[in-house]
């Protein structure tokens, strides 16, 4: 497992362990905390100094995270204190969270204890926010500032298990900056209700969605800025008895790159659809096997190509509508529909080999006299040469004499039909 995705577990993992979420698995608070210990297979907690009256109460807690599995050693020490309140609606507890010792500098950037605020119904409802401190570091010529990231999730008991429900990650500011470079990161926020309890193959919705991306080159010689607003990706699964339906959805109001005009309206998506569900279980179990254990890479490539070609070889179909962008005043639009078809591949090779005559696809593309206009005079300016109406009409007969564009007034269009290894342009 990435030390990424290990660490957000293992913070999940450190919620649900804490006193929050199992108050009522264990029916009594004082029973809890006196059980002194929890477990979980990157998590020890230990429980000492549980106070607790009528109304509030404390209790100090000491945890060890293992963030890699193949690094046992590799671990994050943390303090923490829970100062608990008991009200007529049920807990809340505020903790502190200090660490201890950690690899690398994660200690030193955490300077100040991350908060975090819980409250638990009497029917064992949980609502949990995580605050980090400020983070600054200072190096040299660079610098750098990480404002207060919150982690949000909620959670309840099903089937004597808490199960969380759904999770937000909220990064409001990130800046680096040097002699000459800058880059910052607004407004940057997660949610999602899938793969929170250890399940790969669940149905639901994560989004993903940033303010501004901004990056920019002060150098004299070759300034360059670049800059994203208003970016969001969106998935949402859907599962049936037999098949795993999923879309995916990209939106951006604005990107601007390096020697490329500024793309505006920016809209696409991509949607899968009957993936076989028990395949791809079974390829997604390989993947968490290899996760929960320190498994040699190279043996575990061995298992999950077989996993893989499997679920290839049952054939899905794909579909993306309804995608665009703007340039200038220029607009192009773009769809496509497709398949794979099943096959009996026993090796990834072999499947490379014969993907051409398994897929097939239609695909329409259009786009205005306005598009071809802002592109030509953005390169025929880096090239100290100027535009002219004449030569974007050239280029747009010479296409449309190639019989694979039909033109309607200032509109293009171009149908393209791809199967059996073969590419047929349609222009009737």
């Amino acid at each position: 497992m990435t030390k990424l995705k290990w660490g957000i577990g293992s913070v999940l993992t450190l919620a649900v362990v804490a006193v929050g979420g199992n108050l009522y698995a264990d029916k009594s608070l004082k029973t809890y905390y006196q059980q002194g210990s929890k477990q979980s297979n990157n998590l020890n907690l230990q429980y000492q100094q549980f106070h607790m009256g009528s109304l509030k109460g404390s209790a100090n807690w000491v945890a060890e995270l293992v963030l890699d599995p193949c690094k046992p050693k590799e671990v994050i020490q943390l303090s923490g204190q829970d100062n608990i309140k008991r009200s007529w609606n049920g807990y809340a507890i505020h903790s502190d969270i200090k660490i201890i010792q950690a690899p690398g500098a994660l200690q030193s950037l955490l300077k100040e204890p991350l908060k975090v605020q819980t409250t638990v119904n009497w029917l064992g409802n949980m609502n949990s926010t995580l605050t980090t401190p400020v983070i600054t570091r200072n190096e040299a010529q660079i610098q750098s500032r990480l404002d207060p990231i919150k982690l949000k999730f909620r959670a309840k008991p099903i089937d004597q298990q808490l199960k969380i429900l759904d999770l937000q990650l909220e990064i409001p500011n990130l800046t680096v900056t040097d002699t000459n470079t800058h880059f910052q990161m607004v407004g940057l926020k997660l949610e999602t209700d899938q793969g929170l309890n250890g399940e790969y193959l669940e149905a639901g919705k994560t989004k993903i969605q940033m303010d501004l991306l901004k990056m920019s080159d002060r150098d004299v010689n070759k300034p360059i800025n670049a800059e994203l607003k208003n970016f969001s990706i969106e998935t949402q699964s859907e599962l049936t008895d037999r098949v795993l339906n999923t879309e995916m959805l990209l939106r951006l109001d604005e990107m601007k790159m390096p020697f490329v005009p500024a793309m505006q309206k920016v809209q696409f998506n991509f949607n899968v659809i009957d993936l076989n569900r028990q395949k791809l279980q079974s390829f997604f179990d390989i993947l968490a096997k290899g996760e929960n254990s320190c498994v040699a890479k190279e043996a575990l490539v061995k298992d999950i190509e077989p996993a893989l070609l499997a679920v290839i070889n049952e054939g899905f179909r794909f579909e993306s509508k309804d995608n665009q962008f703007a340039m200038g005043e220029g607009l192009a639009q773009a769809s496509m529909t497709g398949r794979i078809m099943p096959s009996h591949q026993s090796t990834m090779m072999g499947m490379l080999k014969i993907m051409p005559s398994l897929m097939e696809y239609k695909a329409d593309v259009q786009f205005d006299k306005n598009m071809m206009s802002s592109v030509m005079n953005n390169y025929m300016q880096k090239g100290g040469a100027a535009k002219s109406d004449q030569n974007i009409e050239n280029m747009l007969s010479t296409m449309q004499q190639s019989g694979q564009v039909k033109r309607e007034g200032d509109i293009l269009k171009m149908s393209v039909e791809y199967k059996y290894g073969q590419t047929k342009f349609l222009t009737e």
